[in-house]
């Protein structure tokens, strides 16, 4: 997909600064660099999904990038097939090398979400859904649109589980955060969300999120694993 420049006055629309190719190369460094907290993460992520280990679940990993979460699920579920939805061709190209491995389990789809939904075209619906570290690039607005979209992609009894970096609720845990962790990058969550809501990223605190997933319809909502501004929430869907 051809990048989109924004013209004058416009931002650039949530998370499309990831088709730029340097940027991709130094987060892929950054990532393998991070790989054990990620990894724990993802741990705790596969290990409360209501599926036997056995089950061909179908999965829709939203920001799939290349494809490091998308990996973990079909590591735990060897009968699943996953679909990777992302925007950027850089992440892409890195993704299908990385990917490879699993065959025609895994696939991407180019589209976006930075509107809020998902593009018309998924092959739905799905019995699993998750993201790691891409729904922070939308605001609260967007956010509550994207999880309705989500529900609706659910089959009964599915779920959604995400990654992300999110924001503590107050400058004091903010300090706190800095303090435990200072070398942390900003868009961990040790930093505010800038003036008005603009800027590209918006790592909501946990509580507003599971509020938002409670009001899309989600029946059970919770946070699983918590590391200072990184965090594994989620909802299930009732049969």
């Amino acid at each position: 997909m051809i990048s989109q420049t924004p013209g004058p006055g416009e931002e650039l629309k949530a998370g499309h600064h990831w088709k730029e190719a340097d940027r991709v190369s130094d987060y892929v460094e950054q990532n393998d660099r991070d790989n054990q907290h990620i990894a724990e993460a993802f741990e705790i992520l596969t290990a409360v999904l209501p599926f036997d280990h056995d089950a061909p679940i179908r999965v829709l990993d939203i920001g799939s990038g290349h494809g490091v979460l998308a990996a973990a699920v079909l590591d735990a579920f060897p009968k699943a097939k996953a679909t990777g939805l992302d925007i950027s061709e850089a992440m892409m190209e890195v993704g299908r090398e990385r990917m490879a491995r699993f065959g025609d389990q895994f696939s991407y789809f180019e589209g976006d979400f930075a509107d809020g939904r998902l593009p018309s075209g998924l092959t739905g619906p799905f019995e699993l859904i998750v993201s790691s570290r891409a729904i922070h690039h939308l605001n609260p607005d967007g956010k509550r649109s994207l999880f309705k979209a989500i529900y609706e992609h659910l089959t009964p009894g599915g779920c959604f589980i995400e990654l992300d970096n999110m924001r503590p609720r107050d400058q004091f845990l903010r300090e706190r955060y800095s303090q435990a962790d200072p070398n942390r990058p900003a868009g961990y969550g040790n930093q505010p969300r800038p003036p008005g809501g603009s800027g590209r990223e918006h790592p909501d605190p946990v509580g507003e999120q599971l509020v938002s997933l409670r009001d899309a319809g989600f029946a059970h909502v919770d946070c699983f694993w918590k590391r200072l501004g990184r965090s594994v929430i989620g909802g299930f869907k009732e049969d």
